[in-house]
């Protein structure tokens, strides 16, 4: 007889022979080895059918997923508010582009023509310098539309991260970071931001890292707000029980289904970060001249208020403009998410 024998798993010893070597009941081992070998093969079907189910609950909530998405993109497309403030940003984003090609020069200067009134040739006037309005004021758009985004972005990120953190870990953790938050939020915006700005200089970069970290600790509030409301919830008590870390769990399981308020937070605080680079700009601690910036215009320009009111009046409508829009934008997510 053979060493071993075929078996549906393999390749199996002789059982008597072995059981013969033991001493023991050679007829007894093998009818519980091929009990043993039954109940493996009786398993195979059954770990099958669990896998086939995980797939199709996976598949399943995919599905419903992307039904959500299309749901709430017809919803929004239906929001009249949503598309009017959609339609003024898209418009700023445009001219941010591509105003250098469809308009004057923005830093052409003719004396001839200055503090001139809106007319053919310069359908929003002229500054001081003979500079045409209407040109500076859409290439305006561009430096807002970069400083005010970008550090909404850095705000949202670090935000999101220490939000993260402390709903989730909460006890001593949270404690100590929303002690550190609260403390950030007892700042004033702008006053932290002018001295941040005299130590640093006034850098386009440095101005969004600033906008960036003092928006942090509101936006983190949020999140944390968000992240306790979720962190009891069935699927994050299977998650942590499945023996998943902790950083696994918040990205994979909380992060995505906290994700509509982050993003009504991002919009609000991109209308404020909007408001708070104007203003900087507006007390000498932004981009420097001859830079179109709105609030810078307006700074330079409003000496000249009551004999040439177009020269500020223009960048101050599109200024509101744009904030306006992003509100608009703001409010129309916010009645949508929450249906």
């Amino acid at each position: 007889m053979d060493d071993h024998r075929q078996t549906s798993l393999g390749p199996d010893p002789d059982l008597r022979k072995e059981a013969a070597e033991l001493g023991a009941d050679p007829e007894m081992i093998e009818l519980r080895a091929e009990a043993a070998a039954s109940a493996r093969e009786g398993r195979l079907p059954a770990d099958q059918d669990r896998r086939d189910q995980e797939l199709q609950a996976d598949a399943a909530a995919a599905a419903e997923q992307k039904r959500q998405r299309r749901y709430l993109v017809k919803a929004l497309l239906r929001s009249p508010t949503f598309m009017i403030g959609l339609i003024i940003l898209l418009f700023w984003v445009f001219m941010a582009i591509f105003s250098t090609s469809l308009t004057q020069s923005y830093t052409a200067q003719d004396a001839m023509s200055s503090l001139k009134p809106p007319s053919a040739a310069h359908w929003f006037g002229t500054d001081d310098l003979g500079r045409d309005v209407f040109a500076r004021m859409m290439a305006g758009a561009r430096t807002v539309l970069v400083i005010a985004p970008l550090a909404t972005a850095l705000a949202l990120l670090w935000g999101s991260i220490i939000g993260l953190v402390a709903g989730f870990w909460r006890g001593l953790t949270d404690d100590i970071i929303m002690r550190g938050i609260d403390v950030l939020l007892a700042l004033p915006i702008i006053i932290t931001s002018i001295l941040i700005l005299s130590l640093f200089g006034k850098g386009t970069a440095i101005i969004i890292l600033t906008i960036g970290i003092l928006f942090t600790p509101v936006v983190s509030r949020t999140v944390r707000a968000a992240v306790i409301g979720e962190r009891e919830r069935e699927y994050v008590l299977a998650a942590r029980l499945r023996g998943e870390r902790s950083s696994f769990v918040m990205a994979r399981e909380i992060l995505p289904n906290i994700m509509q308020p982050i993003i009504v937070e991002g919009t609000v605080r991109l209308g404020y970060a909007v408001f708070t680079a104007a203003t900087l700009a507006f007390l000498g601690f932004g981009l420097a001249p001859p830079s179109p910036d709105w609030g810078l215009t307006i700074a330079t320009q409003r000496v000249f208020l009551q004999i040439a009111p177009w020269t500020v009046l223009f960048p101050a409508l599109a200024l509101a403009s744009l904030v306006v829009a992003i509100n608009l934008i703001t409010d129309g997510l916010g009645r949508t998410f929450s249906k």
